[in-house]
């Protein structure tokens, strides 16, 4: 069968930039999905082209992100073909709000402590009451030095103080800093009662995300680039939260095959992406009777423009939209978005079938490219 796919980039700031698939199938039916943060967008293209061309798919972390997004968009694809919204395709018994926590992460100004503590403020005004900050990415210091941990804890304990008791605020090290240092601050993040530490130790330093367990009774958070099970055997028990990426783990088939592998481990999807991951994720929240969905906040005021209005968030929850598929359709002639890669591309792929169960598994509209 022959599609026609094509490549959209929406910028956004200077860090952030949106990808977005969409594949046209014989029938005119359009699935749409999201490989934001793959790396340079030239090796994007690349691998897009190579995919056209029928090359056989490489390994590694762009490829595998392109074609998470390849199997977000066929997903979508079938769930529509079948009149079903994508929750229900999954498995999902019954929609739901999916509750949300606010990543300020990206909000655009300065990194000082009172700075930092006015974008969690406003994301409580927005109507969230869970806020999560990377205070150890801090503009001008280096990554491990014990200067960065202080000035890291004192962007909590803003935050804490700007927000009050109630509530809940989370803390991404994104890996900054060594177990020595993040150990000695261990304590004073206890007391401004954060509520998780994502990416304190990586989990693929097993050994050391053990000792950092045993220092702390903090719930400990990672996975956000996990994309086969077998790397959460040697993490098992070590984790509180597994937080897979529909993008990075290679697609939403990988995400419940992730899901199924995380035992006692709570599942909260990583999310700091554009309005089409944020609707798969929510998706496969509620199909996964998951946690916690990471909202990128602050960033653009038309942001949900992007999908119709279909990104819909209100007192800190994301309302799925009715309809089938994603339930909401990406708008190419957005002021925002450009066509950045276009193609008729012949595949020997036939139409989905219906899942029969609710287990993970590598579905044919799936597969990596």
């Amino acid at each position: 069968m022959a599609q026609q796919a094509a490549l959209y980039g929406c910028a956004v700031s200077e860090r952030t930039r949106w990808l977005v698939l969409a594949l046209t199938d014989e029938d005119g039916v359009t699935g749409y999905g999201e490989c934001s943060d793959a790396g340079p967008v030239a090796a994007v293209v690349e691998r897009l082209r190579a995919w056209a061309a029928g090359a056989p798919p490489p390994g590694g972390f762009t490829a595998r992100t392109v074609g998470g997004g390849l199997a977000q968009a066929r997903a979508d694809q079938a769930a529509r073909r079948a009149g079903r919204p994508l929750w229900s395709w999954y498995g999902g018994t019954a929609p739901r709000p999916v509750p949300l926590y606010a990543n300020i992460n990206r909000v655009p100004g300065g990194r000082t402590p009172a700075e930092v503590a006015r974008a969690a403020e406003a994301a409580l005004a927005a109507g969230h009451h869970t806020v999560k900050l990377a205070p150890f990415d801090v503009p001008g210091t280096v990554p491990g030095t014990r200067e960065l941990g202080r000035l890291g804890l004192r962007r909590v304990q803003a935050v804490r103080a700007a927000i009050g008791p109630g509530p809940r605020l989370l803390v991404d090290c994104h890996e900054r800093l060594p177990l020595g240092p993040l150990s000695a601050l261990l304590d004073g993040l206890a007391a401004a009662g954060v509520g998780w530490l994502e990416d304190g130790v990586g989990i693929d330093r097993p050994a050391e995300l053990r000792l950092l367990r045993a220092r702390t009774a903090l719930p400990l958070a990672g996975g956000e680039f996990a994309h086969d099970p077998a790397q959460l055997a040697a993490v098992d028990g070590l984790l509180d939260v597994l937080l897979p990426d529909v993008k990075h783990a290679g697609g939403p088939a990988a995400v419940r095959a992730l899901a199924r592998a995380a035992g006692r481990a709570r599942i909260s999807l990583h999310n700091p992406s554009g309005p089409v991951a944020a609707l798969h994720s929510a998706h496969l929240t509620v199909a996964l009777d998951g946690d916690l969905l990471e909202s990128a906040v602050g960033e653009v005021p038309w942001r949900a423009d992007l999908v119709g209005g279909g990104e819909r968030i209100a007192r800190g929850e994301l309302l799925l939209p009715q309809g089938p598929g994603l339930g909401a359709d990406f708008d190419p002639a957005h002021p925002s978005a450009t066509l950045l890669w276009s193609a008729t591309v012949h595949t020997r792929e036939s139409h989905t079938r219906e899942p029969r169960t609710r287990e993970p598994r590598t579905l044919e509209s799936e597969r990596t490219p």
